[in-house]
């Protein structure tokens, strides 16, 4: 009998019910993330998102040469144009950057984006980790800063409880876990929802969410704050 079993095997095992007994905040978003690595010859080193009018676009750079690009459009857009979707990226990504000189872009891939933030995390000694325990929308790139910062946590609860030469199995590991880290990924879980909402193409939010845009820039504070729960989460 093993101390610790962790499932980390994707988002759409039916394993996980097991444990869960469907217990999950769940949201279709009715959109495609589409994905690519693009290899250019221009200074591009920062990390930046884009909210175009069809969804959007983050480029996150990989090194000096290299980025992949995440663009979140609807399902409707992406069965419209699912032919020439390449073209279509490219385009967009040469008018955000006018100078950039494109070498290739390849790795194009797509996947449907959805919510779901497990409400329970384990069951006995298994653990639910990775996508599986929280699927968020890409748009603010912190799905897998979610992740690392479940590992760290339940790394540091480990090596606590083995420096003291407690056993693992029967101890209160994974309750300390989920206490720990499931008040941060619900509410930066609903938080990227609500600032997908925000950002989406909508005639009642314009006036709202032009005022705040042109604004944002005047407010230091709120902009380190949102840097540093992007950077280093809500709770330490």
């Amino acid at each position: 009998m093993y101390d610790l079993i962790i499932l980390c095997i994707g988002r759409h095992s039916k394993l996980y019910s097991a444990i869960t007994n469907g217990r999950s905040i769940k949201k279709d978003y009715k959109e495609i993330a589409l994905t690519a690595v693009v290899k250019h010859k221009s200074p591009i080193n920062k990390v930046s998102q884009f909210f175009l009018k069809e969804g959007p676009l983050a480029i996150l750079p990989i090194n000096k040469n290299t980025f992949s690009v995440v663009w979140s459009v609807s399902n409707i857009f992406f069965q419209k144009n699912n032919k020439s979707l390449k073209k279509i990226l490219v385009d967009k990504i040469k008018v955000l950057y006018q100078n950039l000189k494109i070498k290739n872009i390849d790795n194009i891939q797509s996947f449907p984006i959805n919510l779901n933030l497990k409400t329970k995390y384990f069951k006995n000694n298994v653990l639910i980790l990775g996508d599986g325990l929280h699927a968020v929308h890409p748009m603010a790139g912190q799905g897998f800063n979610l992740v690392l910062r479940d590992l760290k946590k339940l790394s540091d609860l480990m090596r606590k409880l083995l420096s003291l030469g407690l056993s693992l199995k029967n101890s209160l590991l994974l309750k300390d876990f989920y206490e720990a880290r499931k008040p941060e990924n619900t509410i930066i879980g609903l938080g990227i929802d609500l600032t997908n909402i925000f950002f989406k193409d909508n005639k009642f939010f314009a006036p709202v969410k032009k005022t705040i845009l042109n604004n944002i820039k005047n407010f230091r504070f709120i902009k380190k704050i949102s840097q540093l729960i992007s950077d280093k989460g809500i709770a330490t």
